[in-house]
This record gives C-alpha cells, structure tokens and sequence, in this order.
C-alpha cells in the first residue's frame, strides 16, 4: 500500500470515528480563557483543570486552558503584570489578598468559592484553655507574610494583651506540627478540614497530632468574643486600605474530637476563583454557568476530594457579612448569571448568627 492511499484511509477512518467533527467543534470556539492556577500539586490546581475540562467540553463557543504558578499570591502578580493576560486569566486568590493585592490597573473580583484554609489554636497541655494562658509561651503559627492571615492571629494575641510576652515560631504547615510533637511550641495553629456550611473534621495534620495524645483547643466557646477578636484583626494597619472581613467559620462542639466540648472558632481564610473587570463579562457568565452547573451534579469530587464541599450554596457563600457585600466583590459577568437564576449569596457568618 503506497502512502497516499495510507493517507487517505487514515482520513477516511478518523472521519468515521469523529475525529473530524472535534476538530470542526475546536475551530469553532472563538475566545480562551486561562486559568492561572497554583502549583500542580495544590488542591486548587486540580479544580481549575476540572472546571476547564467541563468548560472545554460543555461550550460551544469558550475554550479554557490551565497554568501554573508559584502559589496564590503569584496567580496575582503573573496577571497584574501583563495588560494582555488581565483580559483572558483567572486566578486563585484568597482573603485578605485579593483586598489587599488589588492596584489601579488590576483588581480580582470573586467568580466562585473553592475551598477553605481552616485552622485551630491548639496544644497538648490541659492547662491552656484560653488566650490569656498563652503569657510566656511559644506559638507556632504559619509564615510571617505581609498581609497573610497570620497578622490576624498576631493581633488577637495584641488584643488578648499576650503578645509582648509570647515567642512566635513561623513556619510552613508541617513546621507548625512538628514544633507542637517536639514540644518545641507550646501551642499552635494546626490545620483542619471545615465543610459549609457547619461541618468540621480533623483532617490529616490534627490527626497526626493526636497520636501524640489528647489535642485540647483554645478557646473554646466564646463565639461572639472571637469572632470579634478577629473583625478587630482586620482593621490593623498590616491591612490598611482593604476592608477585611472576619475570617470566621465555626467548628461544632465534638466535631474535631473527644476533647473539644464546645462550638468552636476556626480562623478560615477562604480559597476562591477571581478575575478582573478586563475580562469580558460574556466570558465570567459562561465560566459561572459551567461552575454552577457542575456543583449542582456535585461533579467537582472527581477532581479533589475537597471538591465533594462544592454545593451550590457553597460555591456563592463568601465572608463579607452581608449579600449588599457580597455583591461589591464578585465580578459582574458572575452576578449577571446569579440575578439571572434568582441565586443569593451568602455569607459564612449565617451559619453561626443566632
């Protein structure tokens, strides 16, 4: 067989099989969307490739691709950078960042949560049940960067009048449990799992911790009084101009363990998808109504298994306290399909408000 018959039923072949009409169904797509995305490691890279593939597949018109990066913080500034990428990129982006890292050429706006960073005050000594027991002693808590949520525990130490007198050890997430198993920290803030909208569950760095033997958490109950703790942490000057809401979810009593007797507070800075006002608002409707779509199949799972908390009302639930606020952060395109649908947003504070 000579090549140009070879050739011609290889064409013949992927006409029959639809190779042709995929092709067909590519060129048809007239804008692209890029999803700047983390590190391939990361939670959030795994549920930007799946809601890229969704769109790939479920658009007739919207083609999306998927990017690395350094972490959340560089999502902002690969974007910011660039006029022509702040017209086709979304970025994972968190809070107090995406308040924080907006400039007069780039400001991220919420198209939809992802996930949540939660974490526990926690140690091993029964003695330590509030801030105030914590005077002279050593905290582990997550690395010192300008304008990370870090600063808020730092200002509630301030608040609680403990931090003249306390050591603060900064560190990455294992730094901070290993600290605590050496008995190096006598506290600290180890990761947990939170669920909206009231659900909570050790997760992997807690568990590990209580091998050790029995976790106790601080500050225990006190709803009101921490949440207020941390709505004071927002408005220091590591913050100035941003208006950064309480970063408040509540664990309840039981959930985390045998030890934890009563509802608690969890600082929970919040994970979500974001693009600037550059990008079309043609392009974040479609992007939103394939999101949407697929919380409600509860498709999300398949790609991480944080994704199994991606419900409907998850996915439009963020920490400003009113739906009024809500609203100022989330990008017009997103809002326009929400209004469309009759779909409210929501605040986590809803959850715990009596």
């Amino acid at each position: 067989m000579n090549k140009l018959k070879l050739s011609l039923l290889l064409f013949a072949a992927m006409t029959v099989f639809g190779c042709g009409s995929f092709t067909e169904a590519q060129a048809a797509k007239t804008d692209k969307i890029v999803f700047a995305a983390g590190r391939p490691d990361d939670a959030w890279f795994a549920l930007s490739h799946g809601l890229a593939t969704m769109i790939n597949e479920r658009s007739e018109w919207l083609e999306a691709e998927v990017i690395a990066t350094a972490g959340i913080g560089d999502a902002t500034k690969l974007v910011q950078r660039d006029p022509e990428k702040r017209k086709n990129h979304i970025i994972i982006t968190m809070t107090p960042g995406m308040e924080l890292w907006a400039t007069a050429d780039y400001a991220a706006k919420k198209v939809g949560s992802m996930g949540m960073l939660s974490s526990a005050l926690v140690t091993l000594d029964p003695n330590i049940k509030t801030l105030a027991d914590l005077k002279g002693k050593t905290i582990a808590l997550p690395r010192k960067v300008k304008q990370s949520y870090t600063h808020i525990y730092i200002d509630m130490f301030r608040q609680a009048g403990i931090l003249d007198s306390v050591k603060l050890r900064h560190g990455g997430t294992s730094s901070c449990l290993t600290a605590l198993q050496d008995g190096a920290a006598d506290a600290g803030a180890i990761m947990v799992s939170y669920m909206f909208p009231q659900n909570a569950a050790p997760g992997q760095f807690l568990e590990q911790l209580q091998t050790r033997g029995p976790v106790y958490f601080i500050e225990q109950g006190n709803i009101d009084k921490n949440v207020a703790l941390m709505a004071e942490a927002g408005k220091q000057k590591e913050f100035e101009g941003a208006v950064v809401p309480p970063l408040a979810s509540v664990a309840p009593a039981g959930s985390l363990g045998k030890t934890q007797t009563e509802d608690l507070v969890i600082m929970t800075p919040p994970v979500d998808w974001a693009a600037g006002s550059q990008v079309p608002d043609k392009v974040i409707y479609e992007v939103t109504r394939v999101m949407y779509e697929a919380a409600e199949k509860g498709e999300f799972g398949q790609y991480h298994v944080i994704g199994k908390g991606m419900t409907p009302d998850f996915v439009v639930t963020s920490f400003w306290p009113s739906e009024e606020d809500c609203r100022k952060n989330y990008h017009s395109g997103a809002l326009k399909y929400f209004d469309e649908r009759g779909i409210k947003l929501k605040s986590v504070s809803d959850s715990y408000k009596k």
